[in-house]
């Protein structure tokens, strides 16, 4: 149970990862910036909670419960929301959670005074401590723009400009280049590295084969990045 939401995290990355790669065969870029982020974000978390005790692992669970409370008090203050059938299932689901994780609605005032963040730490304090904090811009923060969207963008994918100073839309797909999957694959390694090494499988073999994946990943984004050297 302890080590749960790290494995939960690990499969996540897993089947975000094998979507990449498909929309990658599909020469689609857009709908792989929208994936890459919370692949990132899972990363950065489960090598956080591996390198942290069982204690922000149970604060990682908690905070998952901040919209279900607010569901519970909604209902307990009289809102007339929750009358349908699917509401009703809603509500279920919820008691039924925090039942099998033995929470009552009063267990949560460590992550109420921590605003619902992990150890009160933004993802930003939680990047820049497994990764480097100058890599968030270009990497975590550049891809929230693919999630919420923005003026960049737009300019990147969605508008083309004309040579009288007009925009006509894009509909089409861009193809991305293998930068896209090297990026990626340059922080779910770590991770994966520390959970092998976490339940005690992690070979000479298997050190081998994921240092030959890293050194590959690297000769590929420079060889590619080099094509483009101006």
């Amino acid at each position: 149970m302890e080590d749960a939401p790290i494995l939960g995290l690990l499969v996540r990355i897993a089947k975000l990862l094998k979507e990449v790669l498909a929309y990658y065969e599909k020469d689609n870029a857009e709908i792989i910036g929208i994936l890459e982020r919370p692949m990132l974000e899972a990363s950065a978390i489960a090598t956080y909670l591996m390198w942290h005790g069982p204690d922000v692992m149970l604060d990682y669970r908690k905070c998952s419960y901040k919209d279900r409370l607010r569901i519970l008090r909604n209902l307990e203050a009289g809102s007339n929301f929750f009358q349908t059938k699917p509401d009703q299932r809603l509500l279920k689901s919820v008691r039924e959670k925090m039942k099998a994780e033995g929470f009552s609605k009063d267990d949560f005032s460590q992550q109420k005074k921590n605003k619902w963040r992990l150890q009160g730490k933004t993802f930003y304090d939680i990047f820049a401590e497994v990764e480097h904090e100058d890599l968030y811009a270009s990497s975590y923060g550049m891809m929230s723009e693919s999630i919420h969207g923005s003026w960049n963008e737009s300019l990147d994918w969605c508008l083309t400009k004309e040579s009288n100073g007009t925009y006509k839309p894009n509909l089409f797909s861009y193809p991305p280049d293998v930068r896209f999957v090297v990026q990626t694959l340059k922080f779910t390694i770590t991770p994966f590295r520390l959970w092998l090494e976490r339940i005690d499988v992690y070979n000479d073999d298997i050190r081998g084969l994921i240092d030959w994946i890293e050194r590959l990943n690297v000769l590929l984004f420079c060889r590619f990045d080099a094509m483009f050297d101006e």
